[in-house]
C-alpha cells in the first residue's frame, strides 16, 4: 500500500515586495539635507559609528520629493492592507537611515504598529553586507536549528521555510513591507558608499476599524 505524504504550512507570513519610479538623486540629496538639519539623531537599532538614524521626519519643508514619495508609500500600504481588511491606515512616524562603512541595524521589532517597511534610496555600486534580513520567531528558529533538528541531507535543496533568518538584497527605488511583528536587521555595510534607507510605520485607524 503506498502512502501518499501531503506537506502544508502552518502560518505563513506575507510580505510585499514593489518597485517604484521615484527620483532617486533627488532622493539621495534631501536625505542628506536632513541629516544637515538634524546632525544627532538618535540611537535605536542603528550600531557602528558610521551609522546615521534621524529623528522622525514631522516637517516635509525642503524636502518635496520625500514629501511625494510618503504619499506613494502611503497609497501602496492601503492598498496591501485593504485586499482583506476593512479600514484606512494613517502614517505613524517615519526616518531616514544613512549607513556608512561598518554601519548596521540590530534585530529588532516595531511594537504597536501594524505594518513596517522600508524603502532604498542609495545602494553602494559594489555592495558588500548591507542586506536586509528577516527573522522567524526566535524560539521557532532554536528549534529548527541543526543543533535540535539534526543536519541536513547532502544535495538537499533547502526552501526558505528551512532558514532561521531569510535575506533580501536591497535595490534602489525597491519598497518592501511587512508585518511589524516581524523581527528584522540589517547586515554590516563593509562597502566604501554609503547605503541610504527611509523606514516607517503604519497604524489601523481606529476610527474606520469597523469599516462603518
Amino acid at each position: 500500500m503506498n502512502i501518499k505524504i501531503n506537506p502544508k504550512f502552518l502560518f505563513p507570513t506575507q510580505y510585499w515586495e514593489v518597485e517604484l519610479m521615484e527620483n532617486i538623486k533627488e532622493l539621495q540629496n534631501e536625505s542628506y539635507v536632513i541629516k544637515k538639519n538634524d546632525q544627532e539623531g538618535v540611537i535605536k537599532s542603528n550600531t557602528g559609528l558610521n551609522g546615521y538614524h534621524s529623528k522622525d521626519i514631522r516637517n516635509f519643508e525642503n524636502i518635496p520629493k520625500i514629501n511625494k514619495l510618503m504619499f506613494e508609500i502611503a497609497k501602496c500600504v492601503n492598498s496591501i492592507h485593504q485586499v482583506n481588511r476593512k479600514g484606512k491606515l494613517n502614517l505613524a512616524n517615519f526616518w531616514i537611515n544613512i549607513s556608512g562603512k561598518g554601519a548596521s541595524n540590530s534585530p529588532h521589532v516595531h511594537s504597536g504598529n501594524n505594518y513596517s517597511g522600508v524603502f532604498f534610496i542609495k545602494i553602494p555600486k559594489e555592495m558588500s553586507g548591507g542586506r536586509f534580513l528577516f527573522y522567524r520567531n526566535f524560539n521557532e528558529a532554536d528549534f529548527i536549528s541543526t543543533e535540535y533538528m539534526g543536519h541536513f541531507k547532502e544535495g538537499y535543496q533547502m526552501q526558505g521555510y528551512d532558514y532561521p533568518i531569510n535575506t533580501i538584497s536591497p535595490k534602489e527605488n525597491m519598497l518592501v513591507v511587512f508585518p511589524a511583528w516581524v523581527p528584522h536587521a540589517v547586515e554590516i555595510n563593509l562597502s566604501d558608499e554609503e547605503r541610504i534607507s527611509l523606514s516607517f510605520n503604519f497604524k489601523l485607524n481606529r476610527t474606520f476599524s469597523s469599516g462603518k
